[in-house]
């Protein structure tokens, strides 16, 4: 009888000093747990926290919407009753798989790794119009720091991205004409004979030299028609080439069309084309039908593997000079000076 309750005593104690540590074990446990979500709540307050104009709505794991605030309903145009419970494609969202493989792919991140991501998204209105937004989205976590959604916090950048765009087409283009300007034409040359060469496919350069007809309506009209001149040329280029290649303004004077798919003969006779057409447009700026023809078109096309662009652009520029000094308008090639050039009676589009 005395040993049992020895060894019921002995039990006793082991038992109490197993439940002491495990006590002991929960306190730095909930000490724990306490300081993380001291943390996790200052970090909170550090994050962007939606403003009065910013659209916010939250979703559960599934991106089901589970929050939309009143922004975002006037906004977007929607009804709360229209989002909340509904996924959030086919309502915010394109419901495309396009769209949920790219949106998946980033709140994955979100859920798993609990990351703050900041991106640009495509929201849709009501009406199905769509809206760049620039978005915070951040974890929603509960007590235990487990995951249970993601918060929206979106502000629309649409007018900001079109000014944007509509900034970057202006700097690439000459204020007089509208054509590229020449930074751009030269980069858009060197782009565009590089993939011609890597597949092998037809290249031409056709070169328009106004020079000497802007120097003389510049010295013997006035220069506003000296202006007039340049951007009937580049319209007239634009008009026969359907506006369809890619047409720059370089040194003042010159035009550059910049011709794929073009063989050497097609360039030829949009040349032909170009400069029978452009007579009676001069004509039009008061000019007399002797010097309405003081217009230089050379061309040329890519020559085999090791050509480049600075080549090309270099023999029409040295063919152009030539032909300047002796005072040989019209027609010519760069590519072979002896060779005569038969213009067809009309220019053969295909």
């Amino acid at each position: 009888m005395l040993i049992g309750i020895i060894i019921l005593a002995v039990v006793t104690l082991v038992l109490l000093g197993i439940c002491l540590v495990q006590y002991k074990k929960l306190k730095a446990l909930q000490l724990q747990l306490k300081e993380l979500l001291q943390e996790t709540s200052a970090q909170a307050e550090d994050q962007p926290q939606p403003l009065a104009d910013d659209m916010n709505f939250k979703t559960d794991k599934d991106l089901i919407i589970t929050f939309v605030n009143d922004a975002l309903c006037q906004n977007l145009g929607f009804a709360k009753e229209e989002l909340i419970g509904k996924s959030v494609f086919g309502t915010l969202m394109e419901d495309s798989e396009s769209i949920k493989s790219n949106v998946l792919g980033y709140t994955a991140k979100i859920l798993k790794k609990t990351k703050i991501v900041n991106n640009e998204i495509l929201l849709r209105n009501k009406q199905g119009q769509t809206l760049v937004m620039q978005c915070h989205q951040r974890p929603i976590l509960n007590e235990i720091l487990e995951c249970t959604g993601i918060s929206f916090i979106c502000k629309n950048v649409s007018s900001a991205k079109e000014m944007q765009s509509q900034l970057l087409e202006l700097r690439a283009r000459d204020i007089l004409t509208n054509a590229l300007n020449q930074e751009t034409f030269l980069a858009s040359l060197e782009k565009d004979f590089n993939r011609a060469k890597r597949y092998n496919q037809d290249f031409a350069l056709l070169v328009v030299e106004t020079k000497d007809i802007c120097k003389f309506i510049n010295q013997g009209i006035s220069f506003e028609r000296g202006d007039k001149l340049l951007k009937a040329m580049y319209n007239l280029c634009v008009e026969k080439t359907e506006n369809k290649c890619i047409i720059g303004r370089f040194e003042k004077t010159k035009f550059g069309l910049i011709l794929n798919g073009y063989s050497r003969e097609k360039a030829a006779a949009l040349a032909q084309d170009i400069y029978a057409s452009s007579k009676p447009v001069i004509k039009k700026l008061g000019v007399d039908t002797y010097n309405a023809q003081m217009l230089i078109l050379s061309y040329t096309e890519r020559k085999g593997f090791a050509d480049t662009e600075d080549n090309m652009l270099e023999r029409t520029k040295r063919h152009i000079k030539n032909a300047l000094r002796k005072h040989q308008y019209g027609v010519t090639t760069s590519d072979n000076d002896k060779k005569v050039i038969s213009a067809p009676s009309k220019y053969e589009k295909d």
